[in-house]
């Protein structure tokens, strides 16, 4: 009986030690290096000279090695998979296209791991001797840069701008440990595939954790020739962490951004059910809006300072949600507006 208890005790450390999760430490904030930076798979697989493939499960990717190492990854999890070895990252993978956007941790960590200590981007050291991988292949062999097929045609003709607003150097607004950059992004993302869905021309800002000036990104919408324009934030309240809500600014001097600020606000209330605080005009001059020459607004998601919209802002599913009814407002304005020039 002794016996018994012994292996099963030795046995239960065992599976303990199998199930831990290692945590894989985030890029260290220096002067050089003053926040932690983005990657996708498909740059990070380029760098390596590894492949890349969907699956095993529904909403996995696998990178692999030329030695068979495997390192599988989950979109919309922290959770990576290095030869059967779970390890946490500091944030979820975000998924787009075939493709997964990563902490550049955890690049750093894989390459760490494999011993490609020349491509961690951080103080180098030589690379290990006893790993040596095929030669890098440019990025455009790994990433895909085909667009998916449009569903509908229901935003035919529309040329449409989407402003991730802050990014890079810029977090934004923090608050509860959420910064806005972080959110806006993928929100924008997921937009971004809905208009194009739907048959839009749509122009990005940026993709990826970086910051365009705010006329970079005004000159990149006029220069598009854009017919809407979208600026995505979040909101912030210095005071008082009881406010919430939802709200938009237009330029006070444009009918049809006032329409659309409108549209936006309804479509972002009736999906969330979160407060509509309206479309507003513009009290401060903000530059997107006075600088772009198209219908232009600016839509606040949430506030950061209140701790339970900063967590529903910080969720994928709440972001999906967010995305969606913006798209809404983007097609009520849109088939609105072809109303009226067909009269």
């Amino acid at each position: 009986m002794r016996m018994k208890l012994i292996t099963f005790a030795a046995l239960a450390l065992f599976m303990a030690g199998c199930t831990t999760i290692g945590t894989i430490p985030p890029t260290p904030v220096t002067a050089d290096n003053p926040e932690p930076r983005t990657i996708w798979l498909s740059e990070m697989a380029a760098e390596l000279g590894w492949t890349y493939v969907e699956g095993p499960g529904a909403y996995d990717y696998t990178l692999s090695g030329p030695k068979g190492d495997n390192v599988v990854f989950e979109a919309g999890s922290d959770i990576i998979n290095i030869n059967g070895t779970q390890w946490r990252q500091e944030r979820d993978a975000f998924g787009r296209r075939r493709d997964l956007m990563l902490p550049e941790s955890t690049f750093n960590f894989v390459c760490e791991h494999f011993g490609r200590y020349d491509l961690v981007r951080a103080p180098k050291r030589e690379t290990s001797p006893d790993y040596v991988l095929e030669p890098i292949r440019p990025l455009s062999e790994d990433k895909p840069s085909d667009k998916p097929k449009a569903t509908s045609t229901v935003l035919q003709g529309l040329t449409i701008c989407i402003d991730a607003g802050h990014g890079g150097t810029d977090p934004g607004g923090i608050g509860h440990g959420v910064q806005e950059k972080d959110v806006v992004l993928p929100v924008s993302l997921m937009l971004q595939e809905l208009c194009e869905a739907a048959s839009a021309r749509v122009i990005m800002t940026r993709t990826s954790d970086m910051y365009p000036e705010l006329d970079k990104r005004c000159e990149i919408a006029n220069n598009g020739k854009c017919d809407l324009f979208i600026s995505i934030h979040a909101n912030i309240s210095p005071t008082d962490e009881s406010v919430t809500g939802i709200e938009v600014f237009y330029n006070q001097n444009s009918e049809p951004a006032a329409l659309f600020a409108k549209a936006l606000a309804g479509s972002l209330h009736t999906a969330t059910g979160a407060v509509n605080r309206g479309a507003k005009k513009d009290p401060r001059g903000l530059r997107v809006l006075e600088k772009t020459k198209m219908t232009a607004t600016l839509v606040e998601l949430g506030f950061l300072s209140n701790a339970q919209e900063a967590k529903l802002l910080s969720q994928k599913q709440y972001q999906q949600k967010l995305a969606k009814a913006l798209y809404d407002g983007v097609v009520a304005t849109w088939t609105r507006n072809r109303a009226s020039v067909s009269k």
